[in-house]
């Protein structure tokens, strides 16, 4: 599916660049052009960048006492 309608990128295009490094929109826009134009594409590229990102582990730090 298209995502990016000004660069006419497709979802498996950005999920190659995703899987290659670009862990954020604007990596995806230095890597693609994505998102670099209208901008109408930011929310589907941060549910890519989300859902086919590095894994990120919630970490808690303790309270200061």
């Amino acid at each position: 599916m298209i995502v990016c309608h000004c660069w006419k990128l497709n979802d498996r295009e950005l999920r190659q660049a995703i899987e290659g490094g670009a862990h954020s929109i604007e990596e995806l826009g230095c890597a693609t052009g994505a998102g670099t134009c209208c901008g109408g594409c930011h929310p589907t590229l941060e549910e890519l960048v989300t859902s086919h990102g590095p894994k990120r582990s919630l970490v808690i730090l303790p309270e200061a006492s």
